[in-house]
């Protein structure tokens, strides 16, 4: 028979215990009803996956810019950028290492630089492939390449580590490869002192890197849009640069004793036409006033007194006398 102080005890238990089992229920279903959320930027786009606890993920919709949505629980929300996105190549803190490529004549050249572009982020439904996507490109984009790297920005915004490695994938493969078709139309010189060259190289860059990106991908949709290449001026060798100062302190110095001679040659030939002039002023004067006259009135202009009694002449007046 039980203790009349333990009655008490066990009642109180048979009502605490289902409390407790209550509110655990009711914590966990929080967990899985609390509604998901989603803040987009002025410069991001989002795309909304339906998917509770015990449901597969499906896409649903796009959100755009400036936008905050409420959604169901378990739903994904990934965002991406819409404004122009950058991959810079240098040799600082750049997204990828400066890009190496060869010239026509087989020397190694260095580059660094920038290329911009917009993610193709439309969301309108389109076939693509033979299969419906309701969020378009952005969704297709998602599901190849964005989904595999976890390319879509973080919650604060940024654009993740991702989504720089999928640009050393997507981006940077294409452009060394455009970057080094074109440079090998040009020699080093060129390319390292010619800025006609330089921005004609740079074109044709600019010309090849679509198609090769598309190429990185099935082709069907075009993920990369709008590009703009800057590249830097190239840089060769040191030692290779080292011998172009020299050639060009040669030449320098060539040009330098050639402007010398062509100097010294048309001051004497200007002497000349002095020299000939003056000759035609003194073949005037001799035509006026004869030979001996000439003469007479040089000495006299030098000074001279050309009336000087002759000695020779004294004497042999003398002799006769």
């Amino acid at each position: 028979m039980s203790s009349p102080a333990s009655t008490p005890r066990s009642r109180l238990a048979k009502v605490l215990v289902p409390l407790g089992l209550l509110l655990l229920l009711i914590l966990v279903a929080l967990v899985f009803v609390r509604p998901s959320t989603a803040s987009t930027g002025p410069d991001q786009v989002a795309l909304h996956y339906k998917g509770g606890a015990f449901s597969s993920k499906r896409f649903s919709d796009c959100i755009g810019p400036s936008n905050r949505a409420f959604d169901g629980p378990g739903d994904g929300h990934f965002a991406y950028p819409s404004s122009q996105t950058n991959f810079v190549f240098d040799a600082d803190e750049g997204d990828g290492a400066p890009i190496t490529f060869v010239t026509r004549d087989g020397i190694e050249m260095t580059v660094e630089g920038v290329t911009n572009f917009l993610l193709n982020t439309r969301c309108e439904s389109e076939e693509i492939g033979g299969k419906t996507y309701a969020g378009g490109a952005l969704q297709r984009f998602h599901e190849l390449i964005g989904n595999r790297y976890q390319a879509y920005m973080t919650e604060d915004g940024v654009r993740s580590s991702g989504w720089r490695e999928m640009l050393s994938v997507y981006i940077a493969r294409p452009l060394d490869t455009a970057i080094d078709r074109a440079g090998q139309q040009y020699t080093y010189v060129e390319l390292y002192t010619d800025p006609s060259k330089k921005a004609a190289w740079e074109q044709a860059v600019l010309e090849q890197l679509p198609d090769l990106v598309n190429r990185q991908t099935d082709g069907d949709t075009e993920f990369f849009e709008s590009f703009a290449v800057t590249l830097q001026k190239p840089e060769p060798p040191q030692s290779i640069k080292d011998e172009l100062v020299k050639q060009q302190a040669a030449v320098a110095a060539a040009k330098a004793a050639q402007a010398e001679a062509e100097s010294r040659a048309a001051a004497a030939l200007a002497q000349v036409e002095v020299e000939r002039a003056e000759a035609k002023k003194i073949q005037a004067r001799v035509d006026v006033l004869g030979q001996q006259g000439y003469l007479q009135q040089y000495a006299i202009d030098q000074g001279l007194n050309p009336f000087q009694p002759s000695t020779g002449s004294l004497i042999t007046n003398g002799n006769g006398g």
